[in-house]
């Protein structure tokens, strides 16, 4: 149980690092040039797409390293 407890927060812990590195880069390049309009539809897309598709390579990369460890305990 220990275990399923650490890949779920390492999980947790890769989605939440890309988007902050997302959002910063974000924020930093493009959101001076936009106009508050755009920076709501902007906001709202990143929701729809980007984070699903965080939580998706999240849960990838915890099953890649699961299974390499697996391989390197066996």
């Amino acid at each position: 149980m220990k275990k399923y407890f650490a890949y779920t927060l390492m999980g947790v812990l890769i989605c939440v690092l890309n988007f902050i590195i997302y959002n910063y880069s974000f924020n930093t390049q493009a959101t001076p040039f936009l106009t508050e309009e755009q920076r709501v539809e902007s906001g709202l897309m990143m929701l729809q797409t980007t984070v699903p598709a965080y939580i998706v390579s999240s849960v990838i990369i915890t099953l890649l390293f699961s299974l390499l460890a697996k391989k390197l305990n066996d």
